[in-house]
Parts: C-alpha cells; structure tokens; sequence
C-alpha cells in the first residue's frame, strides 16, 4: 500500500512567523494496459482472443495445430467461458420483468410492483386454498384439501416442526390423509387444516408451485399476466377521491352501482356511499335465498364473495348469522379507505314509475305472448330495462327509451304511451313532455308488484292480435 505523504514546514527569510508546510505527492503509476475485449460473449470469440494472445507472446513459434497441448486448453477454457457467459445473460435477463422467462422470475418481479399474481390468477390455474368458505360442505373441504396433497408429499419433511405440534393422534389422522386422501375421515380432514393453519410458509410454497405449474404448462397465462401487471400500477387501489370510493365499492360482487360525494358536516368533511345492489336490495336486509332470487343465486353470491375477500386479504364472512349487506361492505371499506376519514354508506333512492301502454300487436301474433314480452323487458329482471344497475343515479327517464324497447318486439306495429310520471298524486303525467327529470341519488324503477305499487306500475292494454 503507499504511504501517506508527510508535510514538511518551511520558514521564508529567517522569519520564524512566515512559515508554510509543504507536501510531495508521489509520482502517479503508470497506466494499467487493456487489451482485452469486453465485448466477446461466444466460444469462437474467446478461443480467437486466446489464440491471437499466445501468437503474439510467442512469435518465434509459427505453426499451432488442435493437437497442441495449448491449443487443447484454449478450448477448455473457451467453453466454460461461453457456459459461464450464458449464465451471466441469462441472470441478467431474469433480473427485468421484460425478459425474464422463468415462472418464478416472472412472479417475484410482479409481486415487487404490487400485482399478486397468485390471488390473482383464474379459477383454471387452480391455486390451492388454505382456509376456504365459512359455509363450506365436507365435500367442498375435501376437494379444497387435496390440492395441497402434492405439496404435502412434497414438501412435508421440511415443515417437521409444524407437524411435531400437534397431538400423537393428529399426527396418525394426518398420516392417514397422506395415505388415502380420498377416503381420509372427518378427522384427518382436520389434522390436515390444523397443519395449514400452523405452517403458512407451506401454504405460501404450495400455492407460488401451482403458479409456477400453472405457467409453466400455459405460457400465454404467463404473457397476460406480464402485460396485465405494469398496466395495475395505474389502478388506484385505494379510496381517496369521491370518485374512488364509487370505482371501488362497484368492484364488490354485492354492488352494481355506486356514487359518492362529500358534505361539510360541521368539523370536517364526510363521505356519503349510495349503492344499488343485486335485485335491488338495501343495505340492512339479510342475504338470504329469498332476497336474492334463489338458493343458487346465494351460493354463486357466497363464492363471489369470499374469493373477493381472499383476493383483497379480508377476512371470511360468517354466513351462517345470514348478514346484512352493510355488514359485509364495512371491513372492505375500512381496509381501503383513507385512514380518520368518515365515511357512511346509503340506499338509493327508487323512484317509482307508473307507465301505462297502449300496444297494437299484429294480426298473426297471440296477445298474450306480447304481453309477457313486454312485462318482461320492462321488468327489473336480468336484461329488462329496468334491471338493477343498468340506470345510473340521477339519469332521467325518456319516454322514447321506452318506445324504443318496446318496438323491439316482433308483433308490436304500434305503441302509444298514455301515462309516464312518478308513482305519486303530487307528480304530473308527463307522456307529452316525454321525459321525466331526476336528480341526486335517485334512480328510476318499475318493479311492478301489486303488493308494492310505490316501486313502480306497469298497465298494458293491447289491441288487435289473437287472443290467447
């Protein structure tokens, strides 16, 4: 190593008061040579430079053979060069989301700029699950837990502690579903669980595996996901604006539509979230095989919303006390929006539409399959003209939208709209205006029930046609 320099104090003219220090630097070293080419990459180009290096270190020597001992090493060495070069690119080429090509690569790089694309793949990728639906059947949690059953075989030896946690007979029931998954007990299918639930690094590989597999067997999966995951840092994910809340809240399973505003409420601002759910209803009815149509409309609801809640890391919904929608929104609204700021969910408002029709139906048409095409395009039902969430908050209500879907009707020649205004005495018939006006979070809905009439009335009266 060179020494430090050391300085030398000098005194001008005798004076003892006018000194000065001084210090000789070392002379620089001479430049270091470098002939070597940084750019070679390949076997032939190592093997030429090594070659041109031995012709010119030793120019007496004239004639070089493959033969040649020293040729012989050239070549060795060139070919653990181009081994070590290749791995060198492709390192370099997994460290970059753009041309990295192994599955795991691809994953960690998407994960580092926020797309989890292991809760985000489709059903079809089928990525176990560790904690599945509260309402879930012992069918349903076998199958659930046979997706872990080649993760388990797998991997079981590096989760020993996990698995010493548990009771001697845990560990038989548990050894029992490694032998035969499909015919394992109760018991087993609970040992199994309790394993996943004391060893989420497992869980965590298991799930990443399927990914990889998944991938690896379906690249182009791979190629949306790479393009899908860029395109994601532009999606606000949090509930910042008023416009948030409403973008966010519409991407609940529950929710069709969503508006939100502010209001000055005396201290600070406050946010106000009005929605229109499935089959239009309210925030505070329990969801029920009733209230949303069906027993089937429930379980497709009920799987719609816990993959929801595993996607978005919340937690399950007990479905067992029959819960509100407000019950359900709340823990999702409270992880996403703005931390202190207040905010209060609301119903819409339906306003109620009373529409009488006079319906001319063609000679060789029955009226009473007019009659029921009607009713039903101008329902609340799927596809009818009044479904949920097909009008938004505030959209005022044209008569001619009303024609309009009615000529749609093979059979219809003629209609003529007699009544068109708001359930209610107060409001005028507004069949010659043609548009009934509305505002702030109402919508307009025409369900069309007798024991309801407030939510809306449809009158038909067809002329001409067949009947029956």
């Amino acid at each position: 190593m060179a020494e430090q320099p050391s300085s030398q104090l000098f005194f001008a003219d005798g004076c003892s008061d006018c000194g000065y220090r001084q210090v000789e630097l070392p002379d620089p070293l001479p430049p270091v040579g470098d002939d070597f080419d940084w750019l070679v990459r390949d076997y032939d180009g190592f093997r030429l430079f090594m070659l041109e290096e031995l012709a010119a270190r030793f120019p007496e020597r004239r004639r070089w053979t493959p033969a040649d001992m020293e040729v012989v090493i050239v070549e060795t060495l060139s070919v653990v060069l181009d081994q070590l070069s290749d791995m060198l690119d492709r390192v370099q080429a997994e460290a970059f989301l753009e041309t990295a090509r192994r599955p795991e690569s691809v994953r960690r790089l998407l994960e580092m700029i926020g797309y989890d694309a292991v809760n985000l793949a489709g059903s079809e990728a089928k990525i176990p699950d560790a904690t599945g639906a509260a309402s879930e059947d012992e069918a349903t949690r076998r199958t659930r837990l046979q997706t872990f059953y080649l993760a388990l075989q797998q991997y079981r030896s590096d989760y020993q502690d996990a698995i010493d946690e548990m009771t001697p007979a845990q560990q038989a029931n548990f050894q029992v579903f490694i032998d035969n998954p499909a015919g394992a007990p109760l018991a087993a299918l609970d040992a199994v669980q309790l394993f996943l639930d004391n060893a989420p690094e497992f869980v965590t590989r298991a799930r990443n595996d399927a990914l990889h597999n998944y991938w690896a067997l379906y690249p182009y999966a791979m190629e949306k996901a790479r393009a899908s995951g860029p395109r994601a840092i532009h999606t606000q994910k949090r509930m910042v604006t008023e416009g948030d809340y409403a973008e966010r809240l519409e991407d609940h399973p529950l929710v069709l539509r969503a508006h939100a505003y502010s209001r000055w409420t005396g201290s600070w601002n406050t946010i106000y979230a009005a929605m229109v759910m499935i089959e239009n209803i309210t925030l505070d009815v329990p969801l029920t095989a009733g209230s949303v149509g069906g027993v089937g409309n429930l379980e497709l609801l009920q799987t719609g919303i816990d993959q929801f809640n595993q996607q978005h890391e919340l937690g399950d919904v007990d479905w067992a006390i029959e819960p509100t929608p407000r019950i359900i929104l709340r823990p999702y609204l409270d992880a996403y929006r703005m931390a202190a700021q207040e905010v209060f969910l609301q119903d819409a408002r339906f306003a109620g539409i009373n529409i009488s029709l006079s319906v001319r139906v063609a000679n060789n048409y029955f009226q009473s399959e007019i009659r029921h095409a009607i009713i039903r395009l101008l329902s609340t039902a799927l596809g009818g003209f009044f479904a949920p969430g097909r009008l938004a908050f505030g959209e005022d209500l044209h008569a001619g939208d009303i024609i309009e879907t009615v000529m749609k009707i093979d059979g219809v020649e003629a209609v003529c709209l007699n009544r068109f205004k708001r359930v209610g005495k107060r409001y005028p018939n507004q069949a010659d205006a043609g548009r009934i006006r509305l505002d702030g979070l109402e919508i307009a809905t025409c369900n069309n029930d007798s024991q309801n009439p407030g939510l809306g009335i449809l009158r038909v009266v067809l002329h001409g046609g067949q009947r029956g």
